[in-house]
């Protein structure tokens, strides 16, 4: 089970938010830069950084400024999701910012031709988010619902060449509850597809909770708020599930 520590930017400020919600937003008085080289100084093998203003306006922003510094500062792979709506945003990530990894959301539900294009184009470059209020799949910065479930969702992406899926339960995420272990085990067991659990993750012992499910494709995870709030480190984190 891999731990992969999130970046969530704002306004250029490190944040976090509670259910996806923009008007809940946490400001976090550090620089996002140091905290990525902290990261990287903990064990981490790849930080998880998303644009959220990108995400609610559906439009590049002035965080990806602070993205290319963090991925010019690291030497570890940095993925970057929110608000990539074209292909010319996808070469903008990779090329230019140098992602090495950008996570599509809307695009899948919206136009999944685009993904199949950006599989196409860049390979194992591309993941998927699928971000859900269980299995009912949220777009457009988790501000409209989407007429399929998570799940139908994951395996038409499996079906056009996408390897990973990032699965995030909204009504977890931010609020420090535990992540919602069914279904990450039913998106890992029904989809075929590699599995990063996302949202809610809050203790130790829910990591420990989550490598059980490594067996059925889930093997990584994204922690943000339990970091941010002093719940454990990426060291700690790391030993726990090494123990």
């Amino acid at each position: 089970m891999r731990i992969i520590p999130a970046i969530d930017l704002k306004g250029g400020q490190l944040v976090r938010l509670v259910q996806g919600r923009e008007d809940s937003s946490t400001a976090y008085d550090k620089d996002p830069v140091q905290v990525a080289l902290q990261y990287e100084a903990g064990g981490a093998g790849s930080i998880h950084v998303v644009d959220l203003d990108a995400a609610f306006r559906g439009s590049s922003s002035g965080n990806r400024r602070i993205i290319r510094d963090i991925v010019q500062a690291v030497k570890i792979p940095i993925q970057v999701g929110g608000g990539i709506r074209s292909i010319a945003d996808i070469e903008d990530l990779i090329h230019k910012t140098g992602a090495r990894h950008v996570i599509l959301g809307t695009l899948a539900v919206e136009h999944p031709d685009v993904v199949a294009q950006a599989v196409t184009m860049f390979g194992d470059s591309i993941f998927v988010g699928i971000d859900a209020r269980g299995l009912d799949v949220s777009v457009r910065g988790w501000t409209r619902a989407a007429s399929l479930d998570a799940l139908s969702l994951a395996r038409s992406m499996v079906d056009i060449g996408i390897r990973r899926i990032i699965y995030t339960d909204i009504t977890r995420d931010g609020k420090l509850e535990g992540p919602n272990f069914e279904i990450t085990r039913l998106m890992a067991c029904g989809s075929a597809a590699k599995i990063t659990a996302s949202g809610g993750i809050s203790s130790l012992k829910d990591l420990e909770m989550l490598a059980a499910l490594e067996v059925d494709g889930c093997d990584s995870c994204i922690v943000g708020k339990a970091i941010y709030e002093g719940r454990f480190t990426v060291e700690q984190a790391i030993k726990s599930l090494e123990s």
